[in-house]
């Protein structure tokens, strides 16, 4: 009888034993580091150097191109006259500058999505653009009235230098209108709105991140470095047209409405400037 209760305890006491080495252990949850793509100073200081490295780049190899093609002219005459040219640059700069953003961002482990570039283009997209296009120029209107009535001698009609002064032919404005009106957003855009906007908007709030943005690309239609006297119209412009921008960044969570109205803004001034 002893034996037998013996037993059984020993049993009760190796099931127990059992009961606790299989019980599953409640687990903790480990939270993973958000990523993003840095802080405010790293990212516009990055958004500058794309800016800046892109341009001179494509400068570099369309001089040593046309060096190559014609021996013993001077370069910068040539390329200031050439519309071919001058969009070979356009083309080789915007692709440098949208390219340099998709490297950061996939070496920071981050997919396309995160830049806006992560779906395809629907057609919602379109109608977005157009009713974003309408209130980019109903707050261009207002702003221009206000600056007029604020300061009567600010000068609202200053032209950028866009290049292309001699278009001879109509193969040469076919060029100018590719080069300064479809290329210029599939670079920038990726750059401002999708790079340094969602780097701004990872770790602030909304408003700061919008007013940052629009500074840094209005900032960079100035012409700084340029010899002539700074396009403040310009640069309000393009603040003006940032605030839309980033808009629609941040509500349809892409890029494709944003480009479509800079575009269609980049037809408006090509319109204005060339006739």
């Amino acid at each position: 009888m002893s034996k037998e209760v013996s037993n059984r305890t020993n049993a009760g006491f190796t099931a127990g034993i059992k009961a606790k080495l299989l019980k599953p252990k409640k687990l903790v949850a480990l939270k993973k580091p958000s990523k993003d793509l840095g802080g405010p100073t790293q990212l516009l200081v990055n958004s500058l150097a794309i800016f800046i490295i892109s341009q001179l780049i494509a400068a570099f190899i369309v001089e040593i191109i046309l060096g190559f093609m014609h021996g013993g002219t001077d370069v910068g005459t040539l390329l200031n006259n050439s519309s071919s040219a001058q969009l070979f640059y356009i083309l080789i700069a915007e692709g440098l500058a949208a390219g340099l953003v998709v490297k950061i961002v996939k070496r920071k482990g981050l997919n396309l999505a995160f830049i806006g570039l992560g779906r395809r283009p629907v057609w919602r997209d379109l109608w977005r653009a157009l009713g974003g296009f309408i209130v980019f120029y109903a707050l261009l209107i207002v702003t221009s009235l206000l600056l007029s009535w604020l300061f009567p001698s600010f000068n609202t009609n200053q032209k950028q230098d866009l290049g292309f002064n001699n278009l001879n032919t109509s193969l040469d404005s076919v060029f100018a209108f590719i080069a300064l009106v479809i290329l210029p957003p599939f670079g920038e855009e990726p750059l401002i709105r999708g790079y340094l906007f969602s780097g701004l908007r990872a770790r602030s709030r909304f408003i700061p991140a919008m007013l940052i943005t629009s500074l840094f690309f209005g900032a960079a239609h100035l012409e700084i470095g340029s010899g002539g006297p700074l396009v403040w119209g310009a640069a309000i412009d393009t603040f003006v047209l940032s605030l839309v921008l980033v808009r629609l960044r941040e509500t349809t969570g892409a890029l494709y409405a944003g480009i479509l109205v800079h575009m269609l803004n980049n037809l408006v001034a090509f319109g204005v400037h060339f006739h």
